[in-house]
């Protein structure tokens, strides 16, 4: 037990000074801009001359390339920063995603290092918010950040089971990803059970997922119809950063796979 407790007190310690270094630097490029904006000389205008000059041969300010050097280069040091080591390509090519299951993985591990209610979870997440494939090699900051462009807040919220069968019908059209499902479907009807049980409409289920599906995005509507809701405080690129740190830190890799959570006959 007192190893058990230590190594994941080092863990924890490893991964919180990372993403102090990763807020930081955020901090310093932050502050610059406002600063730079804030810097406004104001003129009067006395005389007006036309005069052409060329894009390509004007030249950048050296003061300014000055001051914005050394922000540039730790942002692009924290960026190209590597992570962990991926097997294969991630792609979302299918109707199940390798690319999708790896975010799925990545943001339950982040949800279950916090919570204590884990019956009943399922993730969720929009395949539109994928924005790009990972490629077979090493994993760095900068590669999630073009996976997630555009960051969300994830929230767990509470429905019930028919609230769950119309964003199961959402799935098997979009072909988003999920997990904690398992969905068969063909072109008129589907059967979907959770931790190996049927749905049923009265019972509460928890959806982990973006605060971009709960407001209704790209056509969801459970959000209409929450019983309750936590917000864990943690935005999900985040969660996906911090979890290829923790399979870095326990010696692991990425092994891209299907597990026929969503099969769908044509």
């Amino acid at each position: 037990m007192v190893y058990k407790r230590s190594f994941c007190r080092s863990k924890m310690n490893y991964l919180r000074k990372d993403n102090d270094m990763l807020k930081k630097t955020g901090i310093f490029v932050l502050l610059f801009l406002l600063a730079f904006s804030a810097c406004k000389i104001h003129y009067s205008v006395s005389k007006k001359e036309a005069q052409h000059q060329s894009l390509k041969a004007a030249s950048s300010s050296s003061k300014f390339d000055s001051i914005i050097s050394p922000f540039s280069k730790v942002l692009g040091d924290q960026m190209q920063r590597e992570l962990v080591v991926c097997t294969s390509d991630l792609t979302k090519d299918g109707d199940e995603m390798t690319l999708g299951n790896f975010v799925c993985d990545a943001v339950k591990w982040a949800y279950d290092s916090i919570a204590k209610d884990k019956q009943n979870v399922i993730v969720l997440m929009n395949r539109g918010g994928l924005r790009a494939n990972i490629n077979k090699g090493m994993i760095t900051v900068n590669s999630i950040f073009e996976l997630m462009p555009f960051d969300n807040s994830l929230i767990a919220v509470v429905i019930t089971g028919k609230e769950l069968e119309q964003i199961i019908e959402r799935v098997i059209e979009k072909k988003h990803a999920f997990l904690g499902m398992l969905i068969h479907a063909n072109k008129k009807e589907f059967a979907a059970t959770v931790q190996g049980n049927p749905i049923q409409a009265e019972t509460k289920y928890t959806i982990l997922t973006s605060d971009f599906l709960v407001n209704g995005g790209d056509g969801f509507t459970f959000g209409q119809h929450v019983l309750s809701e936590k917000k864990p405080n943690f935005m999900s690129r985040d969660a996906i950063i911090n979890y290829c740190k923790h399979l870095k830190f326990t010696d692991k890799t990425i092994s891209p796979h299907k597990d026929g959570r969503l099969e769908i006959s044509k």
